[in-house]
């Protein structure tokens, strides 16, 4: 049976009685996941996530990567990312949608790519938040519960601000938990530039020279850059996404290897195949059959 396209959901698929109900969706976990049974399959969504388990037990999948659920376990997850779950019955947390036009009204001169979590394709979609931070960021999500069902003015103003605070309280911690390194904020914007750049051009844009092109800075500078931030060159970086997304297309989709390579700005299927193997360990029919 030929397998089909994921489904890929909107806000809306969810709950419409919200405000804004197209930019934003708050629910306690355990009525979300009897309220919309579908979400167990792996789908992609066109929104940011995040989630907090307070209980339960399970399996949270994410692209590729497979982790494991407690309480206390955060998810961040991207708009395009594939997920799925394998959970108790006795699960419970805070799940929190919303769009980027959503934050990037009250905030445009922000990206959402500024957060460690969101920024780079590499980054662990997993935090476990110690105790006394675990009890900070519940009072974030049920500020936010409260100000939905307030009828006062401003919300949407309100549930902005929660929010742009939930996402700095857990970028301290998620910084912190990983030892990322805190940098002057010019080199830091030039690297979401970068991750940004990749995200939207690594299908067809292989070499690192496009990049620093595009950028205007030299090669030597944006290397000595990206090796800061997230200790790989360019070029890794590049060759990282366009093996995760291989990956993706492998588990997910019908598509044959010399598809696969079209779709990722190969001409030659073999060059791809050695490549992936190379960075993954094994071949993409190999890959793909040890996922099914």
């Amino acid at each position: 049976m030929k397998k089909e396209s994921l489904p890929i959901y909107q806000i809306p698929d969810f709950e419409t009685n919200r405000p804004d109900a197209s930019a934003f969706y708050h629910s306690r976990l355990g009525r979300h996941l009897h309220t919309h049974h579908f979400i167990q399959k792996p789908h992609k969504h066109d929104f940011y996530i995040l989630l907090l388990f307070t209980a339960g037990s399970g399996t949270h999948a994410i692209d590729v990567q497979s982790y494991s659920v407690e309480a206390g376990a955060f998810f961040f997850l991207a708009p395009g990312q594939v997920h799925s779950w394998q959970l108790s019955e006795d699960c419970e947390g805070h799940i929190l949608f919303f769009s980027t036009e959503f934050y990037s009204f009250g905030f445009p001169s922000k990206n959402l790519l500024h957060y460690p979590f969101f920024s780079a394709s590499e980054m662990p979609s997993r935090l476990l938040l110690p105790a006394k931070q675990q009890v900070d960021v519940e009072r974030l999500f049920e500020a936010m519960e409260a100000e939905i069902l307030n009828p006062a003015s401003s919300k949407k103003e309100m549930l902005r601000s929660y929010l742009e605070i939930l996402l700095i309280t857990l970028s301290r911690i998620y910084e912190s938990a990983y030892g990322l390194k805190t940098e002057n904020r010019p080199s830091q914007n030039r690297q979401k530039a970068l991750e940004s750049a990749i995200e939207t051009h690594f299908r067809s844009q292989h070499q690192a020279s496009f990049y620093s092109d595009l950028l205007n800075l030299s090669l030597k500078q944006l290397n000595r850059q990206s090796k800061t931030f997230l200790g790989k060159t360019v070029s890794q970086l590049v060759i990282d996404r366009i093996i995760l997304e291989a990956q993706r297309l492998l588990t997910y989709s019908d598509k044959n290897i010399s598809e696969i390579a079209s779709q990722l700005g190969f001409e030659d299927p073999s060059y791809f195949s050695r490549l992936f193997r190379k960075k993954s360990g094994s071949t993409p029919e190999q890959f793909r059959k040890s996922t099914r």
